[in-house]
């Protein structure tokens, strides 16, 4: 893991609704609590215009549980350092799925992506839950297709990575090894606090 720079929480924030919007999964609840306001708002992030900060963060909120300690964001640290980061195959052999039954399933408790994929890949599905999204997803990574940074999160950097937003994209790279970049950009928040974060 290489350090770059730190990014603050609203680039963060942006980030996670901009991956959000372009999942299938998550892209009507992301929209109905966008309401009337410009799509631009999630494509487009305006970072310098705090009604704009706000109004990501009033829909993170909504959808996710940001800020207002339900959700995902249970129990989740009020103070995170987030960095832009560069993490290597090794580093991305090593991170981990947040604690849900979902992918702990999948992972035959390891919650390790590679355990996953090779599942997947034995056409191994968990709680009636299709494969065919993360074979979409490696698809589009070979052809090519740039997608939203992964969001990382971890003690410190000697704990543990676990991912928080972007768990499909990554498993979709362990599909097909060849496809993982020798160096991957990635947002990382540090807190000692993810200790009592229940999904950590």
């Amino acid at each position: 893991m290489k350090i770059v720079s730190q990014v603050q929480e609203d680039e963060v924030i942006a980030e996670f609704l901009f991956a959000e919007v372009n999942s299938d999964r998550f892209k009507e609840g992301i929209l109905n609590a966008l309401g009337d306001h410009d799509l631009n708002l999630l494509i487009k992030p305006n970072l310098n215009d705090q009604a704009e900060n706000q109004i990501r963060r009033d829909i993170l909120g909504q959808t996710r549980g940001f800020g207002r300690n339900t959700d995902m964001f249970e129990n989740f640290p009020t103070e995170v350092k987030w960095y832009k980061a560069f993490f290597e195959k090794q580093d991305l052999n090593e991170v981990m799925y947040i604690n849900y039954s979902y992918w702990n399933e999948l992972s035959s408790n390891t919650r390790l992506p590679l355990q996953a994929s090779k599942n997947i890949m034995n056409q191994i599905e968990v709680f009636g839950v299709s494969n065919q999204g993360f074979l979409d997803i490696n698809l589009a990574l070979k052809n090519g297709k740039v997608f939203p940074r992964l969001i990382f999160v971890s003690m410190n950097e000697n704990s543990r990575v676990v991912v928080l937003e972007g768990h499909a994209r990554l498993t979709a790279y362990y599909l097909d090894n060849d496809y993982i970049p020798d160096e991957l950009e990635v947002i990382i928040g540090f807190s000692d606090k993810f200790s009592v974060w229940d999904l950590y």
